[in-house]
Order: structure tokens, then sequence, then C-alpha cells
């Protein structure tokens, strides 16, 4: 689906807006900033752009939509991850805050300077008396500084500790977006991505790659004579044999239910064919101890070598499947 916005569009490209763009314009920043007041987002300028894409969009094709839409519909065009807006903006405020505090700081610093500075300089002017007592000022203001640096020193830990907890529970949500909970492997959103990105580079470079889809044989047998726990058991040790043995480098995710699909950058055809044929062996031979019983599974595989003739990731997905099918009528349980 594609997303535009006429009025970034003429801004961009210089064009002058018409009555329509300019009553339009006025609607988009109208309802953009309401809706930053009513959920607290901080109007920096990496939010305002997309913000105001999101409801150019929204605003230029009449859509009513609800807050839960208005998010959907911007992380559907930006790709991002979707995270809790509110934990979001609240790290936006912790952040804030501990800036605020460390100019107070800074500010408190320099004003308890100044003033050392004035008394040093009347020292010079006055009796030895006279210098005493503006000795113990300085003396009681430095204690006040002191004082003062402490509670700043404390409020600046707070805010610090504040902040790391909210950007490990960001880093736990934004795992979430990308990871199969199961397999811990890349789950079908990030494997897709991942495709897009291998795609885009094998058509701006020429980088070669390859792409396995690969499933289990029976698998809903299984599920159904032993239960989801014994399947789940399965799906799991399945993804821990495709890290043990593929690279680093290779891109594996479950793509859906038993499927699986796995990018080899830098592999051949031939190359490709035979690193399903070794996970096929090793799948075979490998014994699942689940629930107290001990299991066999295979598994089918369908193989290809990304080409010119294919013009999307979509196309190449669509292709892997078909010769997946194939793989699962041929008795080798491998079509390429």
């Amino acid at each position: 689906m594609e997303f535009k916005c006429r009025i970034h569009e003429k801004i961009r490209e210089g064009e002058e807006l018409n009555e329509v763009d300019k009553r339009n314009l006025k609607e988009v920043i109208k309802r953009m900033f309401n809706f930053f007041v009513e959920h607290n987002i901080v109007p920096v300028p990496r939010n305002y752009a997309k913000w105001f894409f999101v409801f150019c969009y929204i605003v230029e094709n009449n859509i009513e939509a609800t807050t839960e839409q208005i998010i959907d519909i911007y992380y559907k065009i930006f790709k991002e991850a979707k995270i809790d807006l509110r934990l979001s903006n609240e790290i936006e405020r912790i952040l804030t805050e501990v800036r605020h505090t460390v100019y107070e700081y800074l500010e408190t610093v320099e004003k308890y300077d100044k003033k050392i500075e004035k008394h040093e300089k009347t020292l010079e002017d006055y009796s030895r008396q006279e210098e005493i007592s503006i000795l113990k000022d300085i003396l009681k203001e430095v204690s006040e500084l002191r004082k003062v640096n402490q509670e700043l020193i404390a409020k600046l830990q707070e805010k610090q500790k504040e902040t790391e907890r909210l950007k490990k529970e960001l880093d736990a949500l934004k795992k979430q977006a990308f990871i199969d909970y199961l397999t811990g492997l890349k789950n079908r959103r990030s494997i897709q991505k991942a495709l897009e990105d291998y795609f885009k580079d094998y058509k701006n470079y020429g980088y070669p790659f390859s792409v396995i889809m690969m499933d289990l044989n029976n698998f809903k047998e299984i599920n159904d004579e032993y239960g989801h726990l014994v399947g789940d058991c399965i799906l799991k040790g399945i993804g821990e044999i495709l890290r043990k043995y593929l690279r680093a480098k290779d891109a594996i995710g479950r793509y859906g239910g038993d499927e699986f699909l796995i990018i080899l950058p830098g592999v051949k055809l031939e190359d490709a064919v035979n690193i399903a044929r070794r996970l096929k062996t090793v799948i075979q031979n490998h014994t699942f101890y689940c629930e107290d019983k001990e299991l066999k599974v295979s598994a089918s595989f369908g193989i290809l070598e990304v080409n010119e003739n294919f013009n999307s990731p979509e196309e190449i997905l669509k292709e892997v499947d078909k010769k997946l099918y194939e793989a699962k009528k041929n008795p080798d349980h491998i079509a390429y």
C-alpha cells in the first residue's frame, strides 16, 4: 500500500499551494497539535515531521481515524516497531527533566562562583577584621553550595535510574516486536523486512543471495496426537538446530506455524541446495524429547536463488512457496 501526501510533495518541490491545499494544511496542523496535547507527545523535529506526514495522509483521504487507527497508520507508513506510545513519551519527559536538572545545577554553580569572585575582590579592599567577617560569609555560602550540589546530584542519579529502567522496558518491547517468542528466531514481520533489505541490495549493488522455505512434514498430526505443548517443544528444537547449523550472518525466521524462512547472503543455488540437504539430514536424525516422549520429525525444503527476473520480495516469496509445495510431493522432500 502506497502512502502519499500532496501537501508534503508540493512544499518539498517548491510548488504553490491552492486553496484546497491551504485549508487541508490548517486542518493537518490543528489535528496534529490536538493529538500532541492529548497524548503528551514532545513535538521535537523528528516527531513533528513524521506525524505531519501521517495527519496529512489522513486529512487528504478524509479518514475518520480513532487514536489506535492513527497509531497503526504511523507504524505502517514508517515500518517501525510498534511500541507503547506512552512509554516513549515518558522517556522524552524524563530526559527533559534530566536536562533541566543539569542546567539548574550549572546555573547554581555559576551563581556561587560569581559571589565568591566578588568576595575575593572585596578582601583586597577591607581591613583584617572585615576580611574575617567576609571569610565567614564565604564559608557559609560554600557550605550552602555544597548542600545544593549534593541535592542536585541525588536528583540526577534518581532521574538516571528511572531513564535506564524505561530504556530497558523499551528495549524489551522492541525485542518482542521483532523476535518470535517460541523459537527465538526472527518473527514473520522481521524476516520479511530482512528479505526486503537483501532484495534492495541485490537490485542496487548486485549482491547475490538464496532463499529456503522449510516446513515440517505431518506437523498437524503431531499436534493433534500429542498436543500443542509437544508441538511447541519441537518448534523450539527446530529453532535451535537452525541457529546451530547456519551462519551468524544468515537471516532465519519463523514465517508462520511450522514454516521457516531462511535467507543465505552470498550463496548460489547449488550451495543452498547442499545446505538444505544437510539440514534435512540433521532434523531427520535428531530425537526430540518432549513431555516424556521421544519423537522424530522430517522437513521439506523449497529453494531458489534470486535473479533479475524477480521484481519484488513478494514474487520471491510466492515462487519459493511453490517450490516448497513441490517438495512436499517429492519423495526427496527438496525442490529447486
